[in-house]
């Protein structure tokens, strides 16, 4: 009987076992069209009655574990029918081994046609048409086509770091010429304003009195006070900075030290400091003779000697700059009184210069005559020291609508002067401003590193039988007849990235670019060109057609675009990263 017992209970023993391995093997055997990684997420669930239930992905309802992949669509997402067609919203998993996993619809499984896609086969099971599993083929012709268009990359990434290296090199020259013309603008700017100054002294002067004010004791004077003032607000200012400076160092020190443990030097240093910052004598006395510790508060309040030290009174910074930028000749009053001038330059300029307004009594065509015998008496008086430099005054134009008195010949001077200062003020900061606008330019149009401004102005062409097509790297693309006529623009180079779907930091941002405002078709829009990029050891054009009606699509390899992959990119830009954070401030790329 006992026997008997031990049999059953073995015999249950093994039917328990048998039954907990097959639902183990059902529960981990892989579903037809699910994906290793969504493995998890189709496991049976038992429920209270002993039941195998399944809930759909999207949580929307429970349904019997026997209803997962039975040709019938359950589940509103699809997600119970990965492995068959009965669900238009689902997908289907085709692993292909010895090539790349992809997904296909579920419409097109068991649909009696092997998709590329699926390369083993897997999409076609119910026995109407037979697919062979073509990975290994296929993976291996992809493979090494991957291969050669990585080897392609490489050759191209060489010929794109030396055009990195040129574009940083210009980029580099450019912000050298910019700082140069940044000085140059300053230098003009100061001449031109000293210029004006000058012209403004002419027009209202003769040359000879402001050399005679010069040479006056009074101007030099005045230049020496004025020179005088500059140099003692100079030393003021540092002077004022170093009693700040050192009051701050006193004030601390005060505040931290402790009678009880420094010796009777430093004690009597910080005594007296608060004594000449104006603390109560009371309390300075006490704190000597009971070396109590130092009360912090007595400092936090406004240092009223040293405001009283800095304070500029009457005569502020701006007062005293002022004063020096007044121009000394302004400024002299009475200057050429008993200072021994010419008095022949006096009266000269005094009675108005008579012997210029005879023309006015003269017939007009003898006034050119008169003036040319004018100027040679004049010439020769002034090289016989006769007389000095004088007014030359000229009739006013009869020849001219807008006629205006002719200037003195130092007030022309001052004025050509002036003029050219200013011209040459306008055409450096022009220069400054074009250069400036160019080197903002550099990141959004000549790429990330500049790789494109190598490439700028370089033209390349190609014979597509009827037409040649030619296409210029940021200038024009142009359709050129082979059997003679005018030559068509295509378009001007506008901007990258036409679709303005991607970011500059995106290599996809980069491979296209688009070419606008070309001539204008017969009866349509004006021509256009989308041209593509894509990476090559040289820069060539590898096909022109016509898209769409006055629209064109051109593709160009270039070394360009050889960008390295995307993980040797962001480890380069965590290395930048983390040198910029040791360093504190930017470095350069050197990617």
């Amino acid at each position: 009987m006992v026997r008997l017992n031990l049999a059953v209970a073995a015999l249950a023993a093994g039917a328990i076992s048998a039954s907990a391995s097959s639902s183990q093997h059902a529960t981990t055997k892989p579903l037809r069209g699910v994906a290793p990684a969504d493995a998890a997420k189709y496991q049976p669930i038992k429920n209270a009655q002993g039941q195998m239930r399944w809930k759909c992905l999207d949580g929307s309802k429970e349904v019997a574990w026997s209803a997962v992949n039975d040709d019938y669509c359950d589940c509103p997402d699809g997600s119970d029918e990965p492995g068959t067609s009965a669900c238009p919203n689902s997908t289907f998993y085709c692993a292909n081994t010895g090539h790349i996993p992809a997904s296909i619809r579920s419409s097109r499984v068991d649909d009696g046609i092997c998709d590329p896609e699926c390369c083993d086969g897997t999409d076609e099971s119910d026995g109407k048409v037979h697919c062979p599993n073509r990975c290994e083929k296929v993976g291996k012709e992809h493979r090494k086509r991957t291969t050669e268009l990585e080897n392609l990359r490489r050759a191209g990434g060489k010929i794109r770091d030396k055009y990195i290296a040129d574009g940083r090199k210009e980029k580099e020259n450019l912000e050298a010429e910019i700082a140069k013309l940044e000085i140059e603008v300053q230098v003009a700017t100061e001449n031109e304003a000293r210029l004006k100054q000058e012209l403004a002294r002419a027009e209202t002067s003769d040359k000879a009195v402001i050399d005679a004010k010069i040479k006056t004791p009074l101007y030099a004077k005045l230049t020496n006070r004025q020179q005088a003032i500059k140099t003692l607000q100079d030393k003021n200012a540092a002077l004022k900075a170093e009693l700040e400076t050192l009051t701050l160092l006193l004030d601390d020190l005060a505040k931290g030290y402790n009678p009880n443990y420094q010796d009777m030097a430093v004690k009597g240093a910080v005594v007296a400091y608060k004594e000449w910052r104006g603390i109560a004598a009371g309390d300075v006395k006490q704190e000597a003779d009971t070396a109590e510790p130092n009360n912090i508060d007595q400092l936090a309040g406004e240092n009223t000697k040293l405001s009283e030290l800095l304070d500029e009174g009457d005569w502020p910074s701006d007062k005293l700059t002022a004063l020096i930028s007044e121009d000394v000749l302004d400024i002299m009053d009475g200057g050429l009184a008993g200072a021994g001038i010419d008095k022949r330059v006096s009266a000269t300029e005094s009675d108005g210069g008579l012997l210029f307004r005879i023309h006015e009594y003269m017939p007009d065509q003898l006034v050119p005559y008169f003036e040319a015998m004018v100027d040679t008496l004049l010439d020769v008086l002034i090289k016989a020291n006769v007389i000095t430099d004088v007014k030359r005054m000229r009739p006013k134009s009869t020849s001219s609508s807008s006629s205006t008195t002719d200037e003195p010949e130092n007030v022309s001077a001052a004025r050509r002067a002036h003029t050219d200062a200013a011209n040459h003020l306008s055409r450096t900061t022009h220069d400054l401003s074009t250069r400036k606008n160019k080197l903002s330019d550099f990141s959004s149009r000549y790429g990330r590193q500049a790789e494109f401004k190598a490439l700028e102005s370089k033209c390349f062409s190609k014979d597509m039988g009827e037409y040649t097509y030619e296409y210029c790297f940021f200038g024009r693309a142009t359709q050129i007849p082979n059997n003679g006529g005018a030559q068509i623009s295509l378009g001007s180079f506008t901007n990258f990235n036409p679709k303005n779907d991607r970011k500059p930091e995106e290599d996809e941002f980069w491979l296209q670019q688009m070419y606008a405002r070309g001539q204008k078709c017969w009866n349509g829009p004006e021509r256009s060109a989308i041209v593509d990029l894509e990476c090559g050891v040289e820069n060539k054009v590898l096909d022109v057609f016509e898209a769409e009606k006055c629209i064109y699509s051109i593709k160009v390899a270039t070394p360009a675009v050889c960008f390295p992959p995307a993980s040797a990119r962001e480890q380069a830009q965590k290395q930048q990263g983390e040198k910029e954070g040791a360093a504190g401030q930017p470095v350069k790329d050197e990617l």
